[in-house]
């Protein structure tokens, strides 16, 4: 299984026992002002082969990696959480060992605008949805587009509805 998007809340992202833990986890480092747990979540697809890396990679080589410090606090294999409010990046413990990493939304956002701008690329739905329909057609899309973009777009539409729904954006999977 691949790196993939989700947008919502614990439950149905997760198991019912890791759901509950994560969101525990988050109340207590945060409050209980979000809505850990019950959004119902919207998937955004998974991401193929270095998707994830590649995507940091070419952000921080283009703006610098203070430039684009939310977009890179998950790290290389991509899992944990954008959150939707103003935090600094932060690993919390779960009992299952791996730290759940997570770090802002808003920042996340507007280092994507950034990218945006120096890539000629949209960020609207419309425009975020015609590229991945572009990438999946067989005749012109699987060459036309590097691996970073096609990312880009998955990304940004996800943070999107987030934003919209005020809710976490989950990366969930292994790479």
């Amino acid at each position: 299984m691949g790196l993939s998007f989700t947008v919502g809340g614990t439950r149905g992202t997760f198991d019912e026992g890791f759901a509950n833990e994560v969101a525990g986890v988050l109340d207590h480092a945060f409050g209980a002002e979000g809505d850990w747990e019950g959004v119902p979540p919207r998937s955004f697809g998974e991401l193929a082969g270095t998707g994830w890396a590649d995507l940091q990679a070419q952000a921080a080589e283009e703006l610098g990696a203070d430039a684009v410090p939310n977009l890179l606090a998950l790290g290389a294999d991509g899992r944990g959480a954008y959150l939707p409010a103003h935090v600094r990046a932060v690993s919390l413990p779960l009992s299952a060992g791996q730290a759940l990493r997570c770090a802002s939304l808003p920042g996340l956002r507007r280092e994507l605008a950034e990218l945006a701008e120096r890539w000629d690329l949209p960020l609207d739905d419309e425009g975020l949805e015609d590229l991945l329909r572009v990438h999946r057609d067989p005749v012109d899309g699987w060459v036309a587009d590097a691996p970073e973009v096609i990312s880009f777009a998955q990304l940004a539409l996800a943070a999107n509805e987030a934003v919209r729904r005020d809710c976490p954006l989950w990366l969930v999977g292994a790479i």
